[in-house]
């Protein structure tokens, strides 16, 4: 019904010229509470927020799931504990597990000969001997 006269409506098809109208006007990101301060058009709003830097985005390493502000997504996966680092030995382990691999796990690490007291790469240990070593201090 009209809101003036309440008289039927003849026609309920959508007013493209209204949609365009309404598409144009200027509107805040919703990323706004998050510090994005793009004014776009109403119609462009959903291509800005696909790429928008003050969107989330989810750390890409197995075991993370960070989120993280998408503008700082890539300083984080840089320096991500759960991101993969190569050791000396040819393993690559999660960069905050690299020291307790180094000093338990690597085969490039020095371990003591528990019959000897020699020191030797732990590679080298079951060729040594009994291979019963244990890590070098």
């Amino acid at each position: 019904k009209c809101p003036t006269c309440r008289g039927a409506i003849g026609s309920t098809a959508p007013s493209y010229a209204m949609r365009n109208i309404i598409d144009a006007l200027p509107v805040s990101c919703a990323h706004a509470p998050r510090g994005c301060e793009e004014k776009v058009k109403r119609g462009d709003l959903e291509t800005h927020a696909a790429t928008c830097s003050f969107a989330e985005g989810t750390c890409t390493h197995a075991g993370c799931g960070a989120t993280v502000l998408r503008r700082d997504l890539k300083a984080h996966v840089a320096k991500c504990e759960w991101g993969l680092v190569m050791c000396r030995c040819g393993e690559r382990v999660p960069r905050g597990k690299l020291e307790k691999h180094k000093a338990e796990e690597c085969m490039k690490r020095m371990v003591e000969c528990e019959t000897c007291g020699t020191k030797r790469k732990a590679e080298a240990s079951e060729e040594h001997g009994s291979g019963t070593a244990r890590i070098g201090r």
